[in-house]
């Protein structure tokens, strides 16, 4: 791979993903928010939904397609479309 496309490639990053913390999970590409409780928020996501069970769960709008969830996280389920 030439090296412009390796810079294009992680600029322009698309690739959904999930990173948990101690208290909180950042979430990035997402493509929809189905669902939002303070003990459960569903995700889509591409070929997958996904949901975060837990309690005291808040999320924060970061950007158009980031979102940060805090609380405690007991679940996480994933449904493969």
């Amino acid at each position: 791979m030439k090296q412009i496309e390796k810079m294009k490639n992680f600029i322009m990053d698309n690739e959904f993903r999930v990173t948990f913390f101690e208290n909180r999970i950042h979430v990035i590409n997402y493509q929809e928010l189905l669902s939002l409780s303070d003990e459960k928020i569903r995700l889509q996501a591409p070929h997958l939904k996904m949901t975060f069970i837990g309690k005291n769960l808040v999320l924060s709008k970061l950007l158009e397609d980031e979102i940060m969830v805090h609380g405690h996280l007991l679940k996480v389920e994933m449904e493969y479309e």
